[in-house]
């Protein structure tokens, strides 16, 4: 969620606020923002098509030739279908920083949290005096004190007002 919001922010204010600004937009300002939109609502690294519509054996051949590619360092098949250029979503969180440094804590634990690392691995740890258990049977949640510390960081830093 806040990557969604650091990206969602990002457009808002970088990309579509300068144009919908001017007093009037010409024709190279409409191409503008249609080029925004299809960067910001389209911009994927995954080849959605070819899964919405059941082409599971393309999805395995851009596979295959990834990893071919990469092996011989010639192209990056992903970077090749990607449909528009997409914002870097660290990009988004350094400019929401410039206003609020308290993003990038949220940022970061957030961060830990999904992925496999000793932040991940706490959520599923439990302890007791002088003990620490990877086991839902055993002494008190330790990613229930998470959740009790973070979730108000993560609502402090999403629910402030932006243009």
């Amino acid at each position: 969620m806040i990557e969604m919001v650091a990206t969602l922010r990002y457009y808002v204010l970088y990309q579509y606020k300068p144009l919908m600004d001017k007093a009037n937009l010409d024709l190279n300002d409409i191409r503008k923002l249609i080029e925004i939109d299809d960067r910001h609502l389209r911009a994927a690294r995954f080849d959605w098509e070819s899964f919405l519509f059941k082409r599971y054996s393309k999805l395995k051949q851009d596979a295959i030739q990834q990893m071919r590619d990469k092996r011989d360092k010639k192209s990056n098949v992903i970077s090749e279908a990607i449909t528009a250029q997409q914002v870097n979503v660290l990009t988004c969180i350094e400019k929401w920083a410039e206003q609020t440094p308290e993003i990038l804590i949220a940022y970061s634990l957030f961060s830990d949290l999904v992925h496999p690392n000793i932040g991940s691995n706490f959520l599923v740890a439990s302890t007791t005096p002088g003990k620490l258990y990877f086991t839902k049977k055993k002494g008190e949640s330790v990613g229930h004190h998470i959740f009790e510390q973070s979730f108000p960081i993560f609502v402090s830093v999403t629910q402030k007002p932006f243009e």
